[in-house]
């Protein structure tokens, strides 16, 4: 017998603001996204079926491997009555704190300075997105300078100014987006869900459908960044839950042994 999956619950927001989108022929995308591959909670299959309806393009961005992506990739593929289409990435922890490879072909080691990152990023034709620059747990190396103060000086293609991580995300999201008035680097906006409840709660828009037309809005900087979600008292214990447990997969190491 076939086997049947029930079709995930979405936030009202979230259905409402996609079919907003639908209207203006604008595309959305999540850019932010983690699997079981490193601290998420769902399959990369999991998190693929639950993009259907919500997003057009859901970035996997695991910690320091893209063994998820890769499988997100395939199965999007093989199924594209969903209609999502997976853009390979992947957080990379450097000693300058965490940054984001997308459109990547393998996985790029940790443990590199950001310079170094986003040049071993480009050689594989990425795009390297300063994650999360002000948020208050970077990531950073003890006697390394933090990404948020070398943007200036380091060939990034686009700054995350809206990640949902938690309730107080807009802090640090308004402080990126105030100094990037000065930077004027393309925009992304990602959920950074480590489960698929909030997935597409933070969107990157852009003019088109698919990942082809996502890079060329981001190459010429015609993304927006949206946030389309309200952390209400009701979704707190929800919200700590996955937290916590994210939380010691992160200290597990994920799933140890995938690339």
């Amino acid at each position: 017998m076939p086997v049947v999956h029930a079709a995930p619950m979405i936030d009202d927001s979230i259905a409402h603001h996609r079919k907003r989108g639908e209207s203006t022929g604008r595309g959305r995308a999540d850019l932010h996204v983690h699997t079981l591959y490193s601290d998420g909670g769902q399959s990369p299959e999991a998190v693929v079926r639950a993009a259907a309806g919500r997003v057009d393009v859901v970035g996997i961005t695991d910690h320091d491997r893209v063994g998820g992506a890769l499988r997100a990739r395939d199965y999007a593929r093989e199924h594209p009555e969903l209609g999502v289409d997976v853009v390979v990435g992947e957080e990379i922890s450097t000693l300058n704190g965490h940054l984001i490879g997308l459109y990547l072909s393998e996985a790029v080691p940790a443990g590199l300075s950001a310079r170094e990152t986003i040049a071993r990023i480009h050689a594989q034709d990425g795009l390297a997105v300063a994650a999360h620059p002000f948020h208050p747990l970077r990531g950073v190396a003890r006697g390394h300078p933090p990404i948020g103060r070398l943007i200036p000086e380091l060939p990034f293609d686009a700054i995350e100014v809206v990640n949902n991580a938690g309730i107080f995300s807009k802090l640090y999201d308004a402080w990126a987006a105030l100094r990037n008035v000065e930077w004027m680097l393309p925009v992304t906006a990602g959920s950074d869900a480590h489960d698929v409840w909030y997935l597409g709660s933070a969107c990157t828009t852009f003019p088109g459908r698919d990942a082809a037309a996502l890079r060329l809005a981001l190459e010429a900087g015609r993304t927006r960044a949206r946030v389309e979600w309200s952390w209400t008292a009701a979704k707190m214990p929800r919200h700590v839950h996955i937290q916590s447990r994210s939380a010691i997969r992160f200290l597990q190491g994920g799933h140890r042994g995938h690339s």
